[in-house]
């Protein structure tokens, strides 16, 4: 699969409280993302393109049971619910895992957007 479309939805708003701000992409179907964590290159009619550092999992360090598709967009602050978003998958930055605490997890995630930073240069 090279791209994904949803409808952002509400999540949980733990995005929020890690301190990256996700939007979530509601999952329709048989058709799944790839799990892991990517690069995405993000498209809508409000934002424009951007690149984007997404989720697609289960998020076991928060003890999740369903898939969740999960996007930072660094830099963007406005509001995304009920707008369509195009994810297109660009490479993998690393597997889902489970973390040892929430700290360990902000400081992998501050990693995963540095790396989706670096890349615009």
């Amino acid at each position: 699969m090279k791209a994904f479309s949803g409808r952002v939805v509400r999540g949980e708003r733990m995005g929020r409280k890690l301190g990256f701000r996700t939007a979530n992409i509601k999952v329709r179907g048989t058709r799944q993302p790839p799990r892991g964590v990517w690069k995405v290159l993000v498209r809508g009619t409000t934002i424009g393109e951007r690149l984007g550092a997404c989720n697609v999992g289960v998020r076991p360090t928060l003890g999740g049971a369903r898939l969740v598709v999960e996007v930072h967009i660094p830099g963007f602050a406005g509001n995304l619910y009920r707008r369509t978003l195009t994810l297109a998958f660009l490479s993998k930055i690393r597997p889902e895992k489970r973390f040892s605490s929430m700290g360990a997890l902000r400081s992998q995630i501050r990693r995963d957007v540095a790396s989706v930073r670096s890349a615009r240069a």
